[in-house]
């Protein structure tokens, strides 16, 4: 049935396919991630939200193989349905556009003005009962634990494992693959379909207490990418973003700062709003400077893709 690229058919076919892509890997990343953690953590994925402590030997274990479930589970689907969609799978993903200097600037400087509402509304969710932290404790652990280390050798892991393999995969998945597609099938609504993509990326953290903060850097984050058309600004605005947390918790851990990078208590209501109108600003730069949005489609009389 399916002889040709994917963007020859409707994007009702296409988001279909991109489920079943989806829901394969993630039946495939959970069974073999699942034999990885009972042969090389000696936990089973279910009694690993059930520890209140995590022994630094687990810790550097789970470093590794988090990658491992993110390249199967988003990375290896997104590429695949790229391949299957597009001739050019990497043009597909908005990762040929061209750079400009200027919007990855704007790009960075966006992200760090962002923080302080991100933060601000982090300390809201407390206010929320089934967003409070306490509802979430596994997760914190586990975070906590996987960021721990004086080392230079454990910011490099954690730069990789964290920061690096995590905002490639995320992004090509959620921005590269599934905002497409939805923009393609919304594209009457490209906004809702921004915001969709935005609440799917933070329910797939998992993180009650975030997931306010998550949705907003999320629809931060399609936004860039929409008006942009550059896959590689959200990488680095995603990337930056752990980054941030990684190094200044590294420098916690040497004792060189003293001041809690996740403690969200500390951050005043005008400079969060604050935060929030200058993020504003800074999205309407990214509008005004905008590359029209295109559905990518193969022409009618394109090759069939098994010739």
């Amino acid at each position: 049935m399916f002889s040709r690229y994917l963007t020859y058919y409707s994007p009702a076919i296409q988001f279909v396919i991109f489920c079943a892509i989806m829901s394969m890997s993630m039946i495939v990343g959970s069974f073999v991630v699942e034999l990885l953690n009972q042969h090389f953590l000696g936990v089973a994925s279910s009694s690993l939200k059930e520890l209140k402590e995590i022994s630094p030997q687990l810790a550097f274990r789970l470093k590794i193989l988090n990658p491992v479930l993110l390249l199967l589970i988003l990375l290896l689907p997104a590429y695949l349905f790229a391949y299957l969609a597009y001739p050019k799978p990497a043009t597909y993903l908005g990762l040929q556009s061209r750079w400009v200097s200027a919007s990855f600037i704007m790009a960075v400087v966006l992200l760090v003005v962002s923080l302080p509402f991100v933060a601000t509304l982090e300390m809201w969710s407390t206010y929320i009962p089934w967003l409070k932290p306490s509802n979430n404790d596994s997760y914190e652990v586990l975070s906590k634990a996987m960021l721990k280390g004086d080392k230079v050798s454990d910011l490099l892991l954690n730069t990789l494992a964290i920061c690096l393999i995590p905002a490639l995969a995320e992004e090509l998945f959620f921005r590269g693959c599934l905002q497409q597609v939805l923009l393609s099938w919304l594209h009457k609504f490209p906004y809702t379909a921004l915001l969709i993509v935005a609440v799917l990326f933070s329910a797939f953290h998992g993180q009650l207490s975030g997931f306010m903060p998550r949705v907003f850097l999320g629809l931060a984050l399609g936004l860039v990418f929409y008006f942009t058309g550059n896959l590689w600004i959200s990488i680095f605005m995603h990337f930056l973003n752990n980054f941030i947390s990684v190094f200044f918790t590294f420098l916690k851990e040497r004792n060189l700062i003293h001041f809690d990078i996740a403690d969200n208590s500390t951050v005043p209501l005008w400079l969060g709003l604050m935060s929030l109108i200058l993020s504003a600003v800074l999205i309407y730069f990214f509008y005004q400077k905008r590359v029209p949005f295109v559905p990518f489609a193969v022409e009618k009389d394109e090759e069939p893709l098994t010739e």
